[in-house]
């Protein structure tokens, strides 16, 4: 491991030529003293790589190669193993080049092959939907992880260098990229204790996130730098000097902290003036000399109550281990001391990097320490969900939540410790500490006093579980527990003990959607045994079973018949009996009404929603729902925010251009109130030959103003836009805009009929 942490100045630029970045990669190989059969290797991976991508250019008109190369790059300014460094040369070679699996096998060896099929993405075209295809990758990632932890190192600095070089791509591709990396490679970084690329990844996804608050931080940060800086400076001679009076030796650093991180800090503390922007950072050789300087720091400043932390004795669950504290510096001025050891220090910066050892001969080997246990049960979790979650979005999430989240540190009556997600409550607590006692839980108390089963967990509470042989799980639960474990075990539960409420309920809500008459046909032909076999189960009740506790949805199993054929419409004009035999055979379902085509629902029964009333030509989406089929939306309909993801479906519309029926739209004109302003609204309408269904009027006395919400019909958007743009240019309309029902719970939610106030 490098003696010193790799700052902002020694990555290489991404404007850097090809000959320059290698040459770094092989400088970085010598100071580490590889041995020459390493680097001989890895060269020859390089090579490989090279002519696997001579064809191919990035978007800023680069050669590919150049970016594989900063991967590898990377790779050995984390001190990655030999395998490790090739892996990152050759990670996009499946995926883009001729390069063949087993070629790589040949000739680097089944670790190195193993590895870049693990970072290699799945094939796009075995799935129904974009959702579907990420969830998907970041399963197949997760399993990668959890049969070698070294996938993570490769994932890591490919998204790192994409993210340095994201400035070629549009706007919307940057900002969905830097989510992305903000909601999973970041705490992913975090999770596997690589603190030097979490930081990184951070600040680089907050600067395309948030582009004007992140210019405001630095902005903040630059001001007074110099003052900052010699108040720095000062501070770290006054501990030198006391430490050295305690005779201990130590290496003293100052830092500025990451944009990120104060941004978070401003939003937490909902303040525009953050004071400890700056930390102290104290290394020394031994633990125990940590709490003696910690002793010496509260005796020359004042502690801040509440913001000390020891993470060398309950260690986070990434291996991170150090001392916090906040004190009151000289003039008053806040500041963070971070204490810890050189090998906390290497573990905190490098994490999982850190417990790869070489020997003399190069070859890399797994440390043994208590690291081991650590990164083992860590694996044992991953598994452990992949075969829990059978449904990529499901596991997604649960990883989300369960692996990345924040935690909190509870402690059971004999002293065990254990480590739960943020917000856990006490029934979170009973499913890990046995699934039979989260099953027979009835109550609960904490810290010797009774609590309800919704309460939140503090750090370091003792929690002791209430149990009864007769008890059983509820179903409540489910809307207050945290973490996926908990959930599935509950879900589990009801499963076993449930499983013919739940085969008749899953069958309701399928047939609900695609009607009774053709899901019966669908389970005489063996086609829903099919699905379900292809989705990992083994039975048409295991489906039906799944479906209604919420592991698959109804979404999924459409596109996956529809994918493989079994839902399609077909010509049926003048059939004859035998062509309609075949219709059944291929199961069409029937439309309820024939209303405009929408391309990718011809065989799915469904409607138009009456909240926000879409029109052809305008972008749509469509929402599964219980009873209606597919409801048809706008993409802005408000009414779809915060709605699970698995409930859309990407659709559009069909060729409308000899369309001829007509729509209903609602506008909301604001305008001054003044006699004779309705009549020369329903002017404009009727000058553009349009019907009209309904006129409402809402005065507004105070404001001296009006709302004039006036329904019309209509044959597209075209035709609407030009109806707005003519009623804009009457001199008294403030603002006119499409009217959107805004009953989340009646109109999207249970698609029961809202009341017309149209």
């Amino acid at each position: 491991m490098p003696d010193s942490i790799p700052t902002r100045s020694h990555i290489v630029p991404a404007k850097s030529s090809l000959e320059e970045v290698w040459q770094n990669l092989l400088n970085n190989l010598h100071k580490l003293k590889r041995p020459e059969s390493e680097i001989e290797i890895i060269t020859q991976a390089f090579i490989l790589a090279k002519e696997g991508h001579k064809t191919q250019f990035r978007k800023s008109g680069e050669p590919y190669i150049i970016h594989p190369v900063n991967v590898g790059l990377i790779l050995t300014q984390l001190d990655a193993d030999a395998e490790t460094i090739c892996a990152g040369l050759l990670h996009d070679t499946l995926e883009d080049t001729p390069v063949k699996a087993s070629e790589i096998e040949k000739q680097f060896g089944i670790e190195v092959k193993d590895l870049v099929e693990g970072v290699t993405k799945l094939n796009k075209l075995s799935f129904a939907s974009k959702q579907e295809i990420q969830a998907e990758n970041f399963r197949k990632m997760f399993v990668a992880i959890a049969a070698d932890m070294r996938v993570v190192l490769v994932k890591l600095a490919d998204r790192l260098h994409n993210m340095k070089t994201l400035e070629s791509m549009t706007l919307p591709k940057q900002q969905e990229i830097a989510r992305e990396t903000l909601d999973i490679f970041a705490p992913l970084a975090n999770r596997f204790g690589l603190g030097h690329l979490k930081w990184q990844l951070e600040d680089l996804a907050f600067r395309y996130l948030k582009n004007e608050d992140y210019r405001n931080i630095e902005k903040m940060v630059n001001e007074n730098r110099g003052e900052r800086e010699d108040y720095l400076a000062e501070l770290i001679e006054s501990l030198k000097v006391e430490l050295a009076k305690a005779g201990i030796k130590a290496e003293i650093k100052g830092r500025a902290k990451h944009f990120y991180s104060i941004y978070e800090k401003l939003e937490k503390l909902q303040t525009e003036e953050i004071f400890d922007l700056l930390a102290v950072r104290v290394i020394v050789e031994r633990e125990r000399q940590c709490y003696e300087i910690l002793g010496i720091v509260h005796d020359m400043f004042s502690p801040i109550p509440g913001r000390f932390k020891d993470y060398i004795a309950i260690p986070k669950s990434n291996l991170y281990q150090s001392l916090h504290t906040t004190v009151i510096g000289p003039k008053q001025k806040l500041f963070e001391i971070q204490i810890r050891t050189a090998d906390m220090h290497r573990i905190a910066e490098f994490g999982l990097a850190a417990h790869w050892k070489y020997k003399e001969d190069g070859k890399s080997t797994k440390s043994n320490s208590n690291y081991d246990q650590q990164f083992s049960q860590l694996r044992q979790k991953l598994v452990d969900m992949q075969l829990e979650l059978p449904d990529a979005n499901d596991y997604k999430k649960a990883v989300q939540l369960d692996i990345f989240a924040d935690e909190i540190f509870v402690l059971s009556p004999k002293g065990d410790i254990y480590r739960l997600p943020k917000n856990s409550t006490p029934i979170d607590f009973a499913y890990y500490v046995h699934s039979q006692i989260g099953d027979r839980c009835i109550g609960a108390k904490v810290n010797d006093r009774l609590v309800s089963l919704s309460s939140k967990l503090r750090n370091g509470d003792i929690i002791e579980i209430q149990t009864s042989k007769n008890a059983h799980p509820s179903l409540d639960w489910l809307g207050f527990i945290q973490s996926s474990s908990a959930k599935s075990k509950i879900k589990q539960w009801f499963k076993k003990n449930r499983r013919d409420e739940y085969i008749q309920s899953g069958f309701s809500m399928l047939s609900e959607a695609i009607s009774k008459s053709v899901l019966d046909d669908l389970i005489k032909k063996g086609i829903i045994k099919q699905i379900s076999a292809k989705m990992g189960l083994n039975s048409d009740d295991e489906l039906f079973v799944r479906l209604a506790s919420g592991d698959i949805s109804t979404v999924q199993i459409i596109s996956r018949l529809k994918n493989d054929g079994h839902l399609l419409t077909k010509e049926s004009n003048h059939k004859n009996k035998e062509e309609k035999d075949k219709d059944k055979e291929d199961y069409l379902i029937k439309k309820p009404t024939p209303k405009s085509e929408i391309q990718s629902l011809k065989d799915l029964m469904h409607s138009f929603s009456k909240c926000c009333q879409p029109i052809p030509g305008e972008n749509i989406v469509g929402l599964i729902s219980k009873g209606r089929g597919i409801v048809i939306h706008r993409q802005d309909c408000p009414n779809l925010k915060g709605l699970e993801e698995s409930r859309l479906m990407d659709i559009s519309w069909g060729d409308n251009s000899k369309n001829e029926q007509c729509f209903s739209s609602t506008l909301e004109v604001e305008c001054v109130d003044r006699i004779g302003i309705s009549r020369d609204i329903l002017d404009k309408i009727a000058n553009a030959k349009l019907n009209i269904l309904d006129v409402r009027v809402i005065t507004r006395p105070t404001k001296h103003t009006a709302l004039v919400r006036v329904a019309v019909e209509v044959q597209n958007i075209v035709i609407l836009e030009k109806l707005i743009q003519s009623i804009k240019k009457l001199s008294d309309v403030i603002e006119i805009k499409r009217y959107t029902l805004r009953s989340l719970a009646k109109s999207v939610n249970s698609e029961d009929e809202t009341e017309n106030i149209i």
